[in-house]
């Protein structure tokens, strides 16, 4: 299974903002009725940031005898209610009036009662049915293979895994467009876009969703985030991104202009940046002398599992982390939401390709740099 939104949420992206535009400050309701077992202690609402991976509680209430009705003053969005040890995400918008309940064995919550929300639970379901038809069986297998130790056969597989999360994004971009058009529930989409599939009409959706919240928050924040993919379209100059090295110096890429770079987000964690490295070894031994640079750009948390990956994969290429997982803005800058991602760029600093692997990256470089230039 997909992680949930939920979860996703707790891991970190950096929130993009403007003077100019002031969040809109309208209520929603959420009532409901709960068993006694669980009417104990305050139900919570916390507003979601998919740019920060934080949340913000904006209110919370005790139920009297189980019931309760809890007036929200937020504008539409993206929002969490905590009850005790259960949590649930759900979309809600200006005036509307949700309900909150428990399944039959009272372990999960259900929000419903709200067209935002309905559309929700629905791109949830294709997203997870989606998942599990296109990564999950090649993320099995690349696990019985790797505890078979058939290297040759994870490196097929990671391959094929990889597509078909491209795949799966593609999905959600096309969900998308279908059905949530006008909706709140465009934001919670919002963080699994591909900005290279059909990018136009996102940015028209998003466009008509602002014209009908002109002073919301989430209005910003999805057209912030339409300009960003701009701004790593082919062809556009990459953003500038500065970090800290293994050794604790600073690294800009924009230092490095004159060579041909991949900026490669990646994470000690991720298997398929892991088999990645691999490949890198050898781009990077034939092409370096040539004037060919890796910029790997890690969401790693821990310094120690950061630097033992650098080492094992004998990755001697250029790195930058500021160890805060997803909460980096070195991702934001480039819309990264998934590992792994990688951005190729021309040595005047123009963005050529993106997520170019194994033989691909290969034919690139080989048409870039001259075969006397290169190590043979």
């Amino acid at each position: 299974m997909p992680p949930s939104i939920f979860s996703v949420l707790r891991s970190g992206l950096i929130l993009l903002s403007c003077a100019t535009w002031m969040p809109l400050r309208a209520d929603f309701e959420l009532t409901g009725t709960l068993p006694a077992r669980l009417a104990t202690g305050p139900i919570i609402v916390r507003r979601e940031s998919l740019e920060t991976r934080n949340s913000l509680e904006v209110a919370r209430t005790m139920p009297s005898k189980g019931n309760f009705t809890l007036s929200v003053p937020s504008g539409a969005g993206l929002f969490t209610v905590e009850l005790g040890d259960l949590r649930s995400s759900f979309v809600a918008a200006d005036g509307q009036t949700l309900t909150l309940s428990t399944t039959d064995n009272g372990k999960n919550l259900i929000i419903a009662g709200a067209p935002d929300q309905a559309l929700f639970i629905a791109y949830e379901a294709l997203r997870a049915k989606s998942f599990a038809r296109l990564v999950t069986p090649e993320r099995e297998g690349v696990a019985a293979a790797r505890s078979r130790g058939d290297e040759p056969e994870v490196e097929r597989l990671t391959a094929r895994e990889v597509a078909g999360f491209n795949e799966h994004r593609r999905e959600l971009n096309d969900f998308t467009l279908d059905r949530l058009k006008g909706s709140a529930a465009l934001y919670a989409a919002s963080l699994r876009w591909d900005g290279d599939y059909r990018l136009d009409e996102l940015d028209a959706t998003v466009a008509a969703f602002a014209k009908l919240y002109p002073t919301g928050e989430i209005a910003r924040l999805l057209t912030e985030r339409i300009a960003r993919f701009r701004a790593i379209a082919i062809g556009a100059t990459a953003p500038d991104l500065a970090g800290p090295t293994p050794d604790g110096a600073t690294l800009k890429l924009n230092s490095l202009r004159g060579r041909t770079v991949l900026v490669d987000f990646w994470a000690s964690w991720c298997g398929p940046c892991r088999v990645e490295n691999r490949h890198y070894v050898e781009l990077y031994r034939r092409y370096r002398d040539a004037g060919f640079e890796i910029l790997a750009v890690s969401v790693d948390q821990s310094g120690p599992a950061w630097k033992a990956a650098i080492a094992k994969d004998a990755a001697t290429w250029r790195h930058i982390s500021d160890l805060t997982g997803w909460k980096t803005p070195l991702a934001a800058a480039y819309n990264v939401a998934a590992l792994p991602a990688s951005f190729l760029i021309d040595p005047t600093g123009k963005i050529i390709a993106k997520d170019l692997r194994g033989t691909r990256l290969t034919k690139q470089l080989e048409q870039i740099f001259s075969p006397a230039a290169t190590k043979p």
